[in-house]
Protein backbone atom coordinates (compact mmCIF):
# COMPACT_ATOMS: atom_id res chain seq x y z
CA UNK A 1 0.00 0.00 0.00
CA UNK A 2 2.91 2.19 0.97
CA UNK A 3 4.38 1.29 -2.52
CA UNK A 4 1.21 2.30 -4.58
CA UNK A 5 1.29 5.52 -2.84
CA UNK A 6 4.53 6.72 -3.13
CA UNK A 7 4.19 5.77 -6.95
CA UNK A 8 0.81 8.00 -6.87
CA UNK A 9 2.97 11.06 -5.34
CA UNK A 10 5.89 10.66 -7.54
CA UNK A 11 4.55 10.07 -11.10
CA UNK A 12 3.44 13.51 -12.12
CA UNK A 13 7.26 14.19 -11.76
CA UNK A 14 8.33 10.65 -13.57
CA UNK A 15 6.10 11.26 -16.31
CA UNK A 16 8.13 12.03 -19.64
CA UNK A 17 8.33 15.18 -21.86
CA UNK A 18 6.31 15.65 -24.20
CA UNK A 19 6.24 17.59 -27.16
CA UNK A 20 2.81 19.01 -27.49
CA UNK A 21 0.99 22.63 -26.82
CA UNK A 22 -1.43 22.89 -24.61
CA UNK A 23 -4.27 24.83 -24.65
CA UNK A 24 -4.47 26.13 -20.64
CA UNK A 25 -8.60 27.74 -19.10
CA UNK A 26 -7.32 28.28 -15.80
CA UNK A 27 -10.46 29.74 -13.55
CA UNK A 28 -9.67 32.38 -10.82
CA UNK A 29 -11.67 35.10 -8.92
CA UNK A 30 -9.88 38.39 -9.28
CA UNK A 31 -8.82 38.91 -5.98
CA UNK A 32 -5.11 39.92 -3.78
CA UNK A 33 -4.42 36.58 -2.88
CA UNK A 34 -1.55 34.58 -2.53
CA UNK A 35 -4.19 31.93 -4.72
CA UNK A 36 -3.89 34.57 -7.75
CA UNK A 37 -0.27 35.06 -7.46
CA UNK A 38 0.47 31.40 -7.85
CA UNK A 39 -2.06 31.18 -10.80
CA UNK A 40 -0.52 34.15 -12.30
CA UNK A 41 3.01 32.19 -12.17
CA UNK A 42 1.61 29.27 -13.62
CA UNK A 43 0.27 30.86 -16.81
CA UNK A 44 3.67 32.97 -17.04
CA UNK A 45 5.58 29.81 -17.36
CA UNK A 46 3.33 27.61 -18.77
CA UNK A 47 3.58 30.37 -21.69
CA UNK A 48 7.17 30.07 -21.89
CA UNK A 49 6.94 26.11 -22.08
CA UNK A 50 5.58 27.04 -25.88
CA UNK A 51 1.83 25.95 -23.81
CA UNK A 52 -1.09 28.79 -24.34
CA UNK A 53 -2.47 30.11 -21.27
CA UNK A 54 -5.91 31.84 -20.38
CA UNK A 55 -6.85 33.20 -17.05
CA UNK A 56 -10.68 33.58 -16.86
CA UNK A 57 -12.93 35.01 -13.80
CA UNK A 58 -15.71 32.26 -13.34
CA UNK A 59 -18.58 34.82 -12.76
CA UNK A 60 -18.52 36.35 -16.07
CA UNK A 61 -16.20 33.45 -18.05
CA UNK A 62 -14.11 36.72 -19.53
CA UNK A 63 -10.43 36.33 -19.55
CA UNK A 64 -8.35 39.01 -17.35
CA UNK A 65 -5.07 36.90 -18.87
CA UNK A 66 -3.96 36.07 -22.09
CA UNK A 67 -6.34 35.37 -24.90
CA UNK A 68 -9.56 33.58 -24.77
CA UNK A 69 -9.59 31.72 -28.45
CA UNK A 70 -11.60 29.60 -28.68
CA UNK A 71 -11.60 27.11 -25.67
CA UNK A 72 -8.98 24.73 -24.08
CA UNK A 73 -8.03 21.45 -24.28
CA UNK A 74 -8.52 21.23 -20.74
CA UNK A 75 -9.70 23.49 -17.75
CA UNK A 76 -7.63 23.87 -14.61
CA UNK A 77 -10.19 25.14 -11.37
CA UNK A 78 -8.54 27.50 -8.85
CA UNK A 79 -11.12 28.94 -7.12
CA UNK A 80 -14.92 28.61 -9.27
CA UNK A 81 -16.29 27.09 -12.51
CA UNK A 82 -18.54 28.82 -14.24
CA UNK A 83 -22.18 26.69 -14.43
CA UNK A 84 -22.04 26.92 -18.53
CA UNK A 85 -19.10 24.60 -18.76
CA UNK A 86 -20.55 21.93 -16.36
CA UNK A 87 -21.01 19.75 -19.12
CA UNK A 88 -18.85 20.81 -22.32
CA UNK A 89 -16.90 17.18 -21.84
CA UNK A 90 -13.16 19.38 -21.22
CA UNK A 91 -11.07 17.51 -19.20
CA UNK A 92 -10.68 19.15 -15.73
CA UNK A 93 -8.32 19.45 -12.86
CA UNK A 94 -9.15 21.33 -9.62
CA UNK A 95 -5.65 22.72 -7.90
CA UNK A 96 -5.91 22.79 -3.76
CA UNK A 97 -4.23 26.23 -2.91
CA UNK A 98 -5.60 26.11 0.52
CA UNK A 99 -4.92 23.64 3.61
CA UNK A 100 -7.81 20.98 4.72
CA UNK A 101 -8.38 22.22 7.91
CA UNK A 102 -9.11 25.52 6.85
CA UNK A 103 -11.03 24.66 4.44
CA UNK A 104 -13.30 22.78 7.06
CA UNK A 105 -12.87 25.16 9.75
CA UNK A 106 -14.33 28.28 7.38
CA UNK A 107 -17.58 26.68 6.38
CA UNK A 108 -17.32 27.10 2.91
CA UNK A 109 -14.76 25.78 1.32
CA UNK A 110 -14.70 21.89 1.75
CA UNK A 111 -17.79 21.22 0.89
CA UNK A 112 -17.76 23.69 -2.19
CA UNK A 113 -15.02 21.26 -3.26
CA UNK A 114 -17.04 18.02 -2.23
CA UNK A 115 -19.76 19.54 -4.09
CA UNK A 116 -17.34 20.62 -7.34
CA UNK A 117 -15.48 16.92 -7.12
CA UNK A 118 -17.82 14.99 -9.33
CA UNK A 119 -17.01 17.36 -12.15
CA UNK A 120 -13.46 17.18 -12.07
CA UNK A 121 -11.27 14.61 -13.60
CA UNK A 122 -8.58 14.78 -10.94
CA UNK A 123 -6.52 17.39 -7.96
CA UNK A 124 -3.66 18.93 -8.02
CA UNK A 125 -1.80 19.71 -4.61
CA UNK A 126 1.42 21.64 -3.16
CA UNK A 127 2.33 19.73 0.11
CA UNK A 128 2.75 16.40 0.72
CA UNK A 129 1.30 16.30 3.84
CA UNK A 130 -2.07 17.40 2.41
CA UNK A 131 -1.81 14.80 -0.52
CA UNK A 132 -4.30 11.84 2.22
CA UNK A 133 -6.81 14.57 2.55
CA UNK A 134 -7.58 15.69 -0.70
CA UNK A 135 -6.94 11.60 -2.67
CA UNK A 136 -9.54 10.70 0.10
CA UNK A 137 -12.29 12.80 -2.64
CA UNK A 138 -10.80 12.47 -5.73
CA UNK A 139 -7.75 10.99 -7.34
CA UNK A 140 -4.90 13.49 -6.57
CA UNK A 141 -1.63 14.08 -8.23
CA UNK A 142 1.22 16.21 -5.86
CA UNK A 143 3.76 18.46 -7.39
CA UNK A 144 6.35 20.56 -5.65
CA UNK A 145 5.22 24.11 -4.30
CA UNK A 146 7.33 26.67 -6.36
CA UNK A 147 7.60 30.35 -6.52
CA UNK A 148 8.60 32.81 -9.39
CA UNK A 149 12.13 33.10 -9.14
CA UNK A 150 12.72 35.86 -11.51
CA UNK A 151 10.26 38.04 -9.07
CA UNK A 152 11.94 37.11 -5.35
CA UNK A 153 15.42 37.42 -5.94
CA UNK A 154 18.34 39.21 -3.80
CA UNK A 155 18.45 42.80 -4.79
CA UNK A 156 22.42 44.22 -5.30
CA UNK A 157 22.87 47.91 -3.80
CA UNK A 158 20.01 47.44 -1.05
CA UNK A 159 21.45 49.42 1.94
CA UNK A 160 18.33 50.97 3.81
CA UNK A 161 18.00 47.58 5.56
CA UNK A 162 14.80 47.47 8.41
CA UNK A 163 16.45 48.07 12.10
CA UNK A 164 16.97 45.13 14.09
CA UNK A 165 19.98 42.76 14.10
CA UNK A 166 18.51 40.32 13.12
CA UNK A 167 15.62 42.45 11.55
CA UNK A 168 12.66 39.81 11.51
CA UNK A 169 10.09 39.76 9.19
CA UNK A 170 6.43 38.55 9.53
CA UNK A 171 4.21 39.64 6.50
CA UNK A 172 1.04 37.31 5.97
CA UNK A 173 -1.85 38.27 5.53
CA UNK A 174 -3.47 37.93 8.56
CA UNK A 175 -7.21 36.64 9.26
CA UNK A 176 -8.68 34.19 11.28
CA UNK A 177 -6.33 31.85 13.40
CA UNK A 178 -3.64 33.15 10.62
CA UNK A 179 -1.77 35.59 12.85
CA UNK A 180 1.64 36.31 14.96
CA UNK A 181 0.69 35.18 18.16
CA UNK A 182 2.87 32.44 18.80
CA UNK A 183 5.49 34.75 17.56
CA UNK A 184 5.14 37.84 19.61
CA UNK A 185 5.28 35.85 22.39
CA UNK A 186 9.04 34.03 21.45
CA UNK A 187 10.18 37.68 20.63
CA UNK A 188 11.31 38.51 24.46
CA UNK A 189 13.57 35.14 24.07
CA UNK A 190 15.04 36.36 21.35
CA UNK A 191 15.50 39.74 22.23
CA UNK A 192 17.24 38.63 25.67
CA UNK A 193 19.78 36.76 23.86
CA UNK A 194 20.44 39.56 20.94
CA UNK A 195 19.24 43.35 22.24
CA UNK A 196 19.36 44.60 19.25
CA UNK A 197 16.25 42.20 17.27
CA UNK A 198 13.38 43.87 16.08
CA UNK A 199 10.42 42.40 14.54
CA UNK A 200 8.79 43.83 11.98
CA UNK A 201 4.83 42.49 11.11
CA UNK A 202 2.98 43.83 7.91
CA UNK A 203 -0.19 42.64 5.71
CA UNK A 204 -2.31 44.03 8.55
CA UNK A 205 -5.31 45.46 7.18
CA UNK A 206 -8.48 44.34 9.48
CA UNK A 207 -9.31 46.98 11.73
CA UNK A 208 -10.52 44.25 14.62
CA UNK A 209 -7.00 42.55 14.13
CA UNK A 210 -5.81 46.06 14.57
CA UNK A 211 -7.13 46.54 17.45
CA UNK A 212 -6.48 42.88 18.72
CA UNK A 213 -2.90 43.03 18.73
CA UNK A 214 -2.31 46.44 19.36
CA UNK A 215 -3.68 45.83 22.37
CA UNK A 216 -2.08 42.81 23.19
CA UNK A 217 1.37 44.67 22.27
CA UNK A 218 0.19 47.38 24.78
CA UNK A 219 -0.55 44.77 27.72
CA UNK A 220 2.21 42.62 27.39
CA UNK A 221 4.22 45.49 26.68
CA UNK A 222 5.72 44.00 23.09
CA UNK A 223 8.20 47.02 22.57
CA UNK A 224 10.56 46.16 25.50
CA UNK A 225 11.00 42.88 23.45
CA UNK A 226 11.94 44.09 20.04
CA UNK A 227 8.61 44.49 18.55
CA UNK A 228 8.18 47.64 16.77
CA UNK A 229 4.71 48.10 15.48
CA UNK A 230 2.54 46.45 12.82
CA UNK A 231 2.21 47.79 9.03
CA UNK A 232 -0.70 47.57 6.61
CA UNK A 233 -0.61 45.76 3.38
CA UNK A 234 2.71 45.32 1.48
CA UNK A 235 3.28 46.86 -2.62
CA UNK A 236 6.41 45.59 -3.05
CA UNK A 237 7.35 41.89 -1.44
CA UNK A 238 10.70 41.10 -3.17
CA UNK A 239 11.92 44.79 -1.80
CA UNK A 240 10.57 44.06 2.14
CA UNK A 241 12.16 40.24 1.74
CA UNK A 242 15.52 41.68 0.97
CA UNK A 243 15.28 44.60 3.78
CA UNK A 244 15.18 42.20 6.46
CA UNK A 245 17.51 38.99 7.74
CA UNK A 246 14.79 36.37 8.76
CA UNK A 247 11.15 35.54 7.86
CA UNK A 248 9.09 33.61 10.36
CA UNK A 249 5.52 32.46 9.46
CA UNK A 250 3.40 30.61 12.19
CA UNK A 251 1.39 28.75 9.80
CA UNK A 252 0.63 25.03 11.00
CA UNK A 253 0.68 22.28 10.06
CA UNK A 254 1.44 23.37 6.39
CA UNK A 255 2.79 26.59 4.85
CA UNK A 256 2.39 28.88 2.48
CA UNK A 257 3.71 31.44 0.29
CA UNK A 258 6.29 32.69 2.75
CA UNK A 259 8.78 30.39 0.71
CA UNK A 260 9.01 34.13 -1.29
CA UNK A 261 11.60 34.23 1.49
CA UNK A 262 13.87 31.79 0.14
CA UNK A 263 13.72 33.64 -3.29
CA UNK A 264 14.96 36.50 -1.87
CA UNK A 265 17.81 34.94 -0.15
CA UNK A 266 16.33 34.96 3.69
CA UNK A 267 16.01 32.23 5.46
CA UNK A 268 12.16 31.12 7.17
CA UNK A 269 11.32 30.06 10.05
CA UNK A 270 7.57 27.57 9.96
CA UNK A 271 6.24 25.33 12.30
CA UNK A 272 4.60 23.95 9.09
CA UNK A 273 7.67 23.87 6.88
CA UNK A 274 8.85 20.64 6.97
CA UNK A 275 11.14 19.80 4.15
CA UNK A 276 13.53 16.92 4.49
CA UNK A 277 16.81 18.79 4.99
CA UNK A 278 16.02 21.95 5.71
CA UNK A 279 18.34 22.96 8.58
CA UNK A 280 15.89 25.09 10.53
CA UNK A 281 12.59 23.29 11.62
CA UNK A 282 10.42 24.03 14.30
CA UNK A 283 7.54 23.24 16.07
CA UNK A 284 4.38 25.93 17.04
CA UNK A 285 5.90 26.83 20.57
CA UNK A 286 7.14 29.96 21.77
CA UNK A 287 10.49 28.46 23.24
CA UNK A 288 11.05 26.26 19.88
CA UNK A 289 10.33 29.79 17.54
CA UNK A 290 12.73 31.19 19.32
CA UNK A 291 15.50 29.10 19.20
CA UNK A 292 15.17 28.49 16.05
CA UNK A 293 15.41 32.44 15.33
CA UNK A 294 18.66 32.36 17.21
CA UNK A 295 20.08 29.14 15.24
CA UNK A 296 19.03 30.87 12.00
CA UNK A 297 20.85 34.41 12.69
CA UNK A 298 23.74 32.97 14.61
CA UNK A 299 24.51 30.41 11.41
CA UNK A 300 23.79 32.73 8.99
CA UNK A 301 26.48 32.24 6.83
CA UNK A 302 25.78 28.44 6.36
CA UNK A 303 22.71 28.41 4.97
CA UNK A 304 22.68 29.44 1.26
CA UNK A 305 18.31 30.30 1.06
CA UNK A 306 18.68 30.99 -2.92
CA UNK A 307 20.39 27.99 -3.36
CA UNK A 308 17.64 26.02 -1.30
CA UNK A 309 15.05 28.06 -3.23
CA UNK A 310 16.21 27.20 -7.13
CA UNK A 311 16.56 23.35 -5.93
CA UNK A 312 13.06 23.02 -4.37
CA UNK A 313 11.24 25.84 -5.41
CA UNK A 314 11.30 27.05 -8.32
CA UNK A 315 7.73 27.48 -10.15
CA UNK A 316 9.33 26.33 -13.91
CA UNK A 317 9.49 22.54 -12.06
CA UNK A 318 6.33 22.99 -10.99
CA UNK A 319 4.90 23.81 -14.29
CA UNK A 320 6.53 21.18 -15.79
CA UNK A 321 5.14 18.65 -13.13
CA UNK A 322 1.50 20.31 -13.75
CA UNK A 323 1.89 19.87 -17.65
CA UNK A 324 2.41 16.62 -17.16
CA UNK A 325 -0.73 15.60 -15.76
CA UNK A 326 -2.54 17.98 -17.84
CA UNK A 327 -1.35 15.93 -20.59
CA UNK A 328 -2.04 12.22 -19.69
CA UNK A 329 -5.50 13.94 -19.64
CA UNK A 330 -5.70 16.60 -22.61
CA UNK A 331 -4.18 14.24 -25.13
Amino acid sequence: CRARDKNMLLEAAMEPERSMAVKIVHFMKKEQSGLARCTLELAKFEERLGHKAVIKEPGTDVAMYGIEGDGGDIEVIHSQLPPEHYFNNVPRIMVQHGEPLSSVGNGVSMKAICDLSSKVDAFLCFRREEWPIWNMIKRTYLVRKGIDLEAYHPLDGITEKLPGEPAILYYENMRGMRNPLYLLAAMPAVFKRFPKARLHVYNLSDPKMQATFDAFTKVCKLWAAGVVGMQGPVNDVNLLLNRVDIVVSCLFPLYARSIEAFGAGKPLICPGYNEPGYPYPCTLDPASLAETVIAAWEKVELFDARAWAVERHNVEDTVKECVAVYERYAG
